[in-house]
């Protein structure tokens, strides 16, 4: 499993978003394995679909910091009838005034 970490600053209410590589036609799609209770999920998509079959696709989420700090979200690449992520992307956020 690889682990990657980002870092983004915004401002408290800014809405962003995650973009990120799914393969939805094998299974593997992102899931949120922890988030910091002051970002809110406002929505999240499958925004770009591949025209190969099996192809990989762009899995966006929406994302609000509802307060200032420094907060965390991160997302783990499975199928969801696996235990353990292939992959785990960690976004470190800190929302200012």
């Amino acid at each position: 499993m690889s682990k990657e970490n980002f870092t983004q600053v915004l401002q408290v209410g800014e809405e962003f978003s995650v973009d990120l590589e799914a393969i939805p036609g094998a299974g593997y799609m992102w899931e949120v394995s922890h988030q910091s209770e002051a970002l809110v999920i406002l929505s999240q998509d499958v925004v770009s679909i591949s025209k190969e079959i099996g192809g990989p696709s762009t899995q966006r989420f929406i994302l609000v910091a509802r307060q200032p700090g420094n907060f965390s979200i991160a997302f783990d690449l499975k199928r969801r009838w696996e235990k353990d992520p292939i992959k785990t992307k960690v976004f470190l956020i800190q929302s200012v005034q």
